[in-house]
Parts: C-alpha cells; sequence; structure tokens
C-alpha cells in the first residue's frame, strides 16, 4: 500500500472511518454538529475507534501518502509533526474526507476517498511538517502508516488531535 491522493478541505481538519463501522448513523444527518463539534465528543469517538480525524490547522490542498507498518526513524525525522490515532475497520475499506463532510452524512465517496484495507483494528501513525512556504495547508504532505494490531489501542486523546504546531 504506497496510495498517494491530493485532497482540498474548506474545514480544519480530515475524517476516517469505515462505512460498515458507521452504518447506524441516519444519512442526511447533520453528523457534525450533533456527534462530533465539543472536544469532548471528538475525543470519546477517537477513543472507541469507529471515526476518527485530526485538525490540519486550516483549510487547504494536501498531499497524502498511505503506507502500511510503521514511519522509519528517518520519516519521523524528515516530517516531526506526528500522532498517532486509532480505527475499527470494518467491510473492508476506510473512507477519508474534509470534516465539513459530516455535515451532511453520505457515505457514497469518491474512489479516490476510499482505501481497501482487511476487517480489524489499525493504529494510524499520522506525519508531516510545515510546508516550505510556511503556511499549513500549503500543499502539504502528509504521511499515514496503517498498522493491524489484535485489539483496539487505548488512546489518551482528552481533545482533538492537532496535526500542526503553533510555532
Amino acid at each position: 500500500m504506497n496510495n498517494k491522493v491530493h485532497l482540498d478541505i474548506d474545514g480544519m481538519g480530515i475524517v476516517f472511518f469505515s462505512a460498515e463501522t458507521m452504518k447506524d448513523v441516519i444519512p442526511d444527518t447533520d453528523f457534525l454538529t450533533s456527534e462530533f463539534t465539543s472536544p469532548q465528543q471528538i475525543a470519546n469517538h477517537i477513543k472507541k475507534g469507529d471515526i476518527t480525524a485530526f485538525c490540519t490547522g486550516s483549510s487547504g490542498s494536501f498531499d497524502i501518502h498511505f503506507f502500511k507498518g510503521y514511519p522509519s526513524i528517518d520519516t519521523l525525522e524528515k516530517f516531526p509533526v506526528s500522532i498517532r490515532l486509532a480505527l475499527d475497520v470494518q467491510g473492508g475499506s476506510i473512507q477519508f474526507c474534509d470534516l465539513f463532510w459530516l455535515s451532511k452524512w453520505n457515505t457514497d465517496f469518491p474512489q479516490d476517498q476510499i482505501i481497501a484495507l482487511p476487517d480489524g483494528y489499525y493504529e494510524m501513525t499520522v506525519c508531516t511538517c510545515l510546508p516550505e512556504s510556511g503556511y499549513w495547508g500549503d500543499e502539504q504532505t502528509i504521511y499515514i502508516y496503517f498498522n493491524m494490531v489484535d485489539k483496539m489501542p487505548e488512546l489518551t486523546w482528552t481533545g482533538v488531535p492537532y496535526l500542526f504546531t503553533e510555532e
């Protein structure tokens, strides 16, 4: 798995989930407002692993690379801003989108926003760095690694995971 996808977002975050894991959400409902707005709501979902997300710090344009396993030390040095998330994958795939997409729930995604993954629990390592321009979201590269594990990892997020620094 070394897929690269370009994603433009209007919101300040990117969301991941399996349609099968989230099958109980009623189509066309405003999941963002009802279930995924407060830091506590987001943290609860992230800890559960049914839907996960991270804040990019801005809207923008992102080149997202998907890999299996964990990043190498060289990768972590090149992309020093990193977070650890987890996801329960059911139905053989995950979908990813702009945070604002959650305001009208729909699982009909473009094919390039669906990644095939065997069912199971995954640790996700997400890493990036500030683009050369000095602006978050400006053709920013994000590496995401998926590593299958035996059970849902225990995450300690108490709010929204940030994939940026304020320096």
